[in-house]
């Protein structure tokens, strides 16, 4: 794999972050009763991520951090918002 790729591949894996952030921004009523969900997407993503490297597949890895990123952001809480 090429440098280029490598870049693209970790651009589109860090794409996940804003679109955490944008699904948490706009989803905020469906945050509360949504939550296992997104523990359990990102528990998901997290064991696809796992596999993908055992294969050595890197699709299957950026999209496994992809999406644990699109479903942790909404999980992650403020610091002082307690």
């Amino acid at each position: 794999m090429n440098p280029l790729q490598i870049i693209l591949l970790i651009i589109v894996s860090l794409l996940g972050i804003p679109v955490g952030f944008l699904l948490k921004k706009f989803t905020k009523e469906e945050m509360k009763s949504g939550r296992k969900w997104f523990k359990l997407i990102s528990l998901a993503a997290v064991l696809s991520f796992i596999f993908g490297v055992v294969m050595g597949d890197a699709v299957i890895v950026v999209s496994s951090i992809f999406l644990f990123f699109i479903a942790a952001v909404p999980l992650w809480k403020k610091s002082g918002n307690r």
